[in-house]
């Protein structure tokens, strides 16, 4: 069942790409998207259901729906050049790291920590402010806050797959 709920994610993720930013059928595979991540862990574990194979699934799902979200993102808004290397730079950090811990263990490490799952929840937000009627002050408050926290997430994560042989 837990795998199914990845499964869905990937799927929301690609549906995506049918609908412009920000419509209502965004919002809703967005949001069916992220209940998906929110709860695909925790029936894996209360199933007796969790593996290897789904904390890799989990990941690779996290990886095509934000690719996606990012994406329709770019795409549908103005975003200043600094700011789009800055979130370059963060996916670089996150695949350097998860390559070098490739070529380090013979494996792909995930890191399910605290740190990233407060990062992904506060990013999971962005979308959904972004996309109202706020001031581009908030906005721009906001997304600052988010790059910065998944900037330390990013670069903890490497930490730990490149520190750490249990990752």
């Amino acid at each position: 069942m837990a795998n199914v709920l990845t499964g869905v994610r990937i799927l929301c993720g690609l549906l995506i790409l049918c609908f412009p930013a920000f419509s209502r059928w965004y919002y809703c595979l967005y949001l069916i998207g992220g209940f998906t991540d929110a709860i695909d862990g925790t029936v894996a574990r209360k199933t007796g259901t969790a593996s290897e194979f789904g904390s890799k699934f989990d990941t690779v799902a996290d990886f095509i729906f934000t690719l996606v979200v990012v994406i329709k993102i770019v795409l549908a808004l103005y975003i200043p050049v600094w700011l789009i290397i800055w979130i370059a730079i963060i996916a670089l950090i996150k695949i350097g790291c998860h390559l070098a811990g490739y070529i380090k263990y013979h494996e792909f490490k995930t890191v399910h920590s605290a740190l990233n799952k407060v990062c992904g929840g506060a990013a999971f937000v962005v979308p959904l402010f972004i996309g109202g009627d706020y001031a581009w002050q908030a906005k721009f408050i906001v997304v600052i806050v988010i790059c910065i926290l998944t900037s330390i997430a990013a670069i903890a994560e490497g930490m730990t797959i490149l520190g750490n042989k249990q990752g």
